[in-house]
């Protein structure tokens, strides 16, 4: 089976999954083995699906890795939030459900524990009605997959004190549920707004974390609240929001380095990333190579350098089944994914440089690690060299402090 972008279906392609109605994440539109009528395709693009999975042979071996169960305890993580938000935006004197978010983070945790702590199949919910619910569900599961991937490496490297901060992701995950809700405090017009926001739109849309931190302090433990009020500071200092001195009254400067809890720190980058590669009301989505590679050199100094590193390992810039152009015209599909040289996977050959589908014996698996005068040119039409261009080095590993 294959990644297929929306526009590039075909007539006659059936679908090797279900696709979700994105209103009602708990619905099927379309069935798995089902035909996709062509009809329905502008309606998939209106919806703002942006890829389906298609049935394709000799792929189906991709079917083997993708988990049907993250899926799943994704949708049901969506639906929770969706819940709660929606209730206080009906009546904001309504308490959070934190029991209900708490049992939904905690049972999302346990299914990824068993798995491998991987997002190269990672299914990123569309915000078709409503971007805040989907983006605060996507931020969650970012931030409680690179947490793992992080608390490995932390425990394999034997630093303590940093695996014991780690200890309780549940506390993570609920805090980046909530990071945004006091967005929903904020007006609409500057939260949907198209351009860029003025000077005190700019400062109003920053409120959004103290806002959300006074909704959120009294109902959930302050490892969660602090996700909420933090979220936006930056490893070097420059981020927000600046608190007041109590006993002064003097505005402090924003938290900077180690002083920014690691939960925080942790969400800063999820947010970051989901954030860039999401549709918006008023700008489409960006690829994932191009945001990984903007975060690098665009974000220079916003990151924990560690978390960073390991956030690069984690996220990969071509997802597997992704169909992507080689720089000698032949098209392929990305079939494995390499930590240690994200922009390099392996990828198995599909179609001759002038479009002509390659019989079997001739789609060889390539592994770009080792030929190094190939790579990855185009993704659904996009030149993309000019971001793998800053990811082709292997990705470095700095020493756990």
């Amino acid at each position: 089976m294959l990644r297929v972008p929306v526009h590039a279906i075909q007539p006659g392609m059936v679908l090797a999954r279900p696709i979700a109605l994105p209103t009602k994440p708990d619905r099927p539109l379309l069935q798995r083995d089902c035909e996709i009528p062509m009809d329905l395709v502008p309606h998939l693009k209106r919806f703002g699906i942006r890829e389906v999975w298609v049935r394709r042979r000799p792929f189906e071996f991709l079917e083997d890795l993708l988990d049907e169960g993250a899926i799943e305890h994704h949708r049901r993580v969506y639906l929770q939030v969706r819940r709660n938000f929606e209730a206080i935006l009906r009546d904001s004197t309504l308490e959070i459900d934190v029991a209900g978010l708490e049992k939904a983070v905690g049972e999302l945790l346990a299914f990824l524990r068993s798995s491998d702590g991987s997002l190269a199949l990672f299914e990123q919910l569309d915000a078709f009605d409503n971007y805040l619910m989907a983006h605060s569900t996507n931020v969650c599961y970012l931030a409680l997959v690179l947490a793992m991937n992080l608390q490995r490496r932390s425990i394999a490297e034997r630093h303590v004190e940093q695996a014991q901060d780690l200890a309780d992701l549940r506390l993570l995950g609920l805090g980046c549920l909530m990071h945004d809700m006091g967005k929903m405090l904020v007006s609409r017009e500057i939260v949907h707004k198209p351009g860029k926001l003025d000077a005190r739109e700019m400062a109003e849309m920053r409120r959004h974390t103290t806002y959300g931190y006074q909704m959120v302090r009294r109902h959930v433990p302050p490892q969660a609240a602090q996700v909420v009020l933090h979220h936006h500071q930056r490893w070097d200092g420059s981020g927000y929001p600046r608190l007041g001195d109590s006993r002064t009254g003097r505005e402090l400067p924003p938290l900077a380095g180690s002083e920014i809890p690691i939960f925080c720190r942790i969400a800063t980058v999820a947010d970051v990333y989901d954030a860039a590669t999401m549709r918006r009301c008023y700008s489409e989505a960006k690829l994932p190579v191009q945001v990984l590679c903007e975060m690098r050199h665009q974000c220079r100094g916003f990151f924990d350098p560690q978390i960073e590193s390991v956030f690069y390992q984690t996220v990969p810039p071509f997802p597997i089944g992704q169909t992507v152009g080689l720089s000698d015209g032949v098209e392929a599909v990305v079939v494995d994914f390499h930590p240690s040289s994200p922009a390099r996977p392996r990828v198995k050959r599909l179609r001759s440089p002038k479009g002509e589908a390659l019989p079997p014996h001739a789609q060889e698996e390539i592994d770009l690690r080792d030929v190094p005068e190939l790579e990855i040119a185009w993704v659904d039409g996009q030149d993309v060299r000019p971001y793998t261009a800053c990811q082709q080095s292997s990705v470095p590993e700095p020493a756990l402090a």
